[in-house]
């Protein structure tokens, strides 16, 4: 692609006018100090280009639009030529051929797991599946590769998974598994989710004038609750009861409607919590910015696991003792429920680092209603560096936020799930039940597991982790969770 920058148009050439600025954000605006603004507004114009190519056609015009206000687009007094964005890129590899030994076929609805797992005696489930991949090794050589052709549907793991760990897969494969295949058949389309499909029986809880009806219906004793943390309706993600109303998964932090609040009145700093520092001094790299490694044990580093941090020493190179707010303060104005709130220690705080270069999760510990105090509990771990204050917010899980469809809250207590729809109420609710689907783990070091491929398969309705245990592997400003949908060791 040619860009040209100016005012004299280019036969044959994508062009792109002079930007300028025109107005002010809530955080700041387009401009960035570093770039000039005509090159940063034609950057934004070419990457809202490049999203046009990969769009699903039938969310093109959606996508597009979402990019135009998540670059902020109207910030940029710029035109930009249209381009033929029907033509796509290859965005995934090729399928690639298996050269099998021996194939195991699986079919979730007609299959059965006294079957031979042959094309016309297919097994029902996965497990069976490899359990059988296992027995033929005594038959065929562990250079062999064995694969197992999962028939079209929908395969709900969570329903039958024996652990909840983000670290062991409802399929955990091992270095008895190498040299396998796992994919679909042909071009069907084959899910492995990580829920539980819930059959409900509804019925009208509270009716909010003319923004909608709350319905409400009781979990399947069967259902597990500790990590039914996400809901997924009609095969799409649901939004937990939340103020302010929006998704933040979909939505730029900068569009009209980004889900999130940027009001804070006070950030309220914690308590400062020595750490016993460990001080590498050599090697010494002088005349740089991080000259040594330093380690803080315990103390404020005590929220991660294991309880160390590089920016919990006394002084962190480029930085400061790692730390986060205990709380905020908000204007009179906002929340406006939170006088009414029945139990606020089911609510969570989703907060951006105050640097904008990581973000939090708090447990609400208390409220005060009179001064609008929020107080946080457990959470902060979810970066490493810390600061005093935070960014934009939004607080979720509090059933008196509840007002906007497609929004749900689950009270465990009772079991119960509130859901406001939309004119209609949707078709299949699946509860998120485990966080991983597939783990592979070698032995040791010196014996990893080798050679698995696993292609054509969709992953999705798994429980979010956020909440679980994080660590900080070294001296940068992030923190990680050990664990995924498909965890690898």
């Amino acid at each position: 692609m040619y860009v040209y920058y100016g005012d004299d148009s280019c036969a044959e050439k994508d062009f792109i006018s002079s930007a300028t600025l025109v107005s002010d954000l809530r955080n700041g605006n387009v401009n960035n100090p570093v770039v000039n603004v005509t090159n940063d507004c034609a950057l934004r114009s070419f990457t809202i280009e490049m999203a046009g190519y990969i769009a699903p056609s039938f969310w093109k015009e959606k996508w597009i639009k979402l990019s135009r206000d998540a670059f902020q687009m109207d910030e940029c007094n710029i035109t930009t030529a249209m381009h033929d964005t029907d033509r796509s890129f290859q965005v995934t590899p090729e399928r690639q051929k298996s050269n099998c030994q021996y194939r195991i076929f699986v079919h979730g609805s007609l299959g059965h797991d006294s079957y031979n797992g042959t094309f016309d005696k297919p097994l029902k489930t996965i497990p069976a599946a490899i359990s059988m991949s296992r027995s033929l090794r005594r038959l065929y050589s562990k250079d062999s590769l064995l694969c197992i052709v999962i028939r079209e549907g929908i395969y709900y793991l969570g329903m039958s998974a024996t652990t909840t760990s983000s670290q062991i897969g409802a399929i955990a494969l091992t270095v008895n598994d190498d040299n396998l295949v796992i994919e679909n058949y042909q071009d069907e389309r084959v899910v492995l989710s990580g829920g539980w499909p819930l059959d409900l029986h509804w019925s009208a809880y509270r009716t909010l004038g003319n923004n909608g009806t709350i319905m409400q219906a009781q979990i399947p004793s069967d259902v597990r609750l500790d990590l039914f943390n996400e809901l997924y309706i009609d095969g799409k993600r649901a939004i937990i009861a939340k103020y302010p109303n929006g998704d933040p998964s979909t939505q730029g932090l900068y569009a009209k409607t980004p889900g999130f609040a940027f009001d804070v009145q006070k950030w309220l700093p914690s308590t400062y919590n020595p750490s016993v520092q460990v001080l590498i001094q050599e090697p010494y790299r002088n005349g740089t910015v991080f000259p040594y490694y330093q380690l803080g044990i315990g103390g404020g580093a005590s929220v991660f696991n294991p309880p160390t941090n590089f920016w919990s020493g006394f002084q962190p190179a480029a930085g400061d003792n790692y730390r986060t707010p205990r709380g905020f303060t908000l204007p009179n104005e906002t929340l406006p429920r939170l006088e009414n709130w029945s139990n606020p220690t089911t609510g969570f705080v989703h907060a951006f680092h105050g640097g904008y270069w990581g973000s939090w999760v708090f447990e609400i510990e208390s409220i005060n209603r009179t001064e609008n105090t929020i107080m946080f509990g457990r959470g902060g771990f979810q970066e490493a560096r810390g600061m005093d204050s935070g960014g934009a917010y939004y607080v979720s899980n509090i059933l008196e936020e509840l007002d906007s469809p497609n929004e749900w809250y689950l009270d465990k207590n009772t079991r119960t799930l509130y859901f406001m729809p939309n004119d209609t109420m949707p078709g299949v609710f699946v509860a998120s039940q485990i966080p991983c689907l597939i783990s592979m783990s070698g032995s040791s070091i010196n014996n990893p597991i080798n050679n698995i491929l696993i292609q054509g398969l969709i992953f999705t309705e798994t429980s979010s982790t956020y909440m679980s245990d994080y660590m900080v592997p070294g001296g940068g400003d992030w923190s990680v969770h050990r664990g995924g949908t498909i965890y690898l060791t």
